[in-house]
């Protein structure tokens, strides 16, 4: 076999030896939630509010509902994370309107810009020169990929190996505050 045609066989070969790892996460407290939470919805009553919980790109997916007639707020300056190092992040604060919904992702996803790179074109003759089209809708077609990714990492953002995580959110409805408390475990999938 050529060289040119053995490196393709090694690349699928090691892909697929090496294997993938999926997670999954259990709700430890509090104690309502017995199964694992995988790529089915769990609902976590949770008075007043209820939290729904999904496995979603390798993250746990939160959405907390407001089934009441008020406004309830997520306060983010009360509110933290103990991922399972013991460092603590901050919680970023949200208000849910009666009957609506707030979601976020454990952990946070880090806001990632894209770009193109700078680059020099050496040209030489005569000719007209097209104008960049930068606000063309259509600017994909000419031009290739994002030639660079880069994370914008802050104070909310974690790493979530494996491991248990300790989410404290308080929250205030009509000035009464009220907190709810859950541990959760992320492990591999058996």
């Amino acid at each position: 076999m050529k060289p040119n045609r053995l490196l393709p066989l090694l690349v699928v070969t090691a892909a697929l030896l090496s294997g993938c790892t999926t997670y999954q996460y259990r709700v430890v407290q509090p104690p309502v939630v017995a199964q694992p939470i995988r790529n089915q919805l769990v609902i976590v009553p949770y008075d007043p509010l209820e939290y729904r919980l999904v496995r979603r790109d390798d993250r746990l997916g939160v959405r907390i509902f407001n089934p009441t007639d008020d406004r309830i707020v997520l306060l983010g300056s009360k509110s933290y994370v103990i991922d399972p190092r013991g460092e603590s992040h901050p919680v970023r604060g949200r208000v849910i309107a009666p009957h609506s919904y707030v979601g976020m992702s454990l952990p946070p996803r880090p806001i990632t810009v894209h770009g193109w790179g700078p680059g020099v074109a050496w040209g030489w003759g005569w000719g007209w020169m097209p104008y960049t089209p930068y606000y063309d809708p259509f600017f994909d077609d000419f031009y290739g990929p994002p030639s660079y990714y880069y994370e914008i990492r802050t104070v909310y953002d974690w790493h979530w190996k494996t491991g248990t995580a300790q989410l404290h959110l308080t929250y205030d409805r009509n000035g009464q505050t009220f907190d709810h408390t859950f541990e959760i475990i992320r492990e591999p999938e058996k």
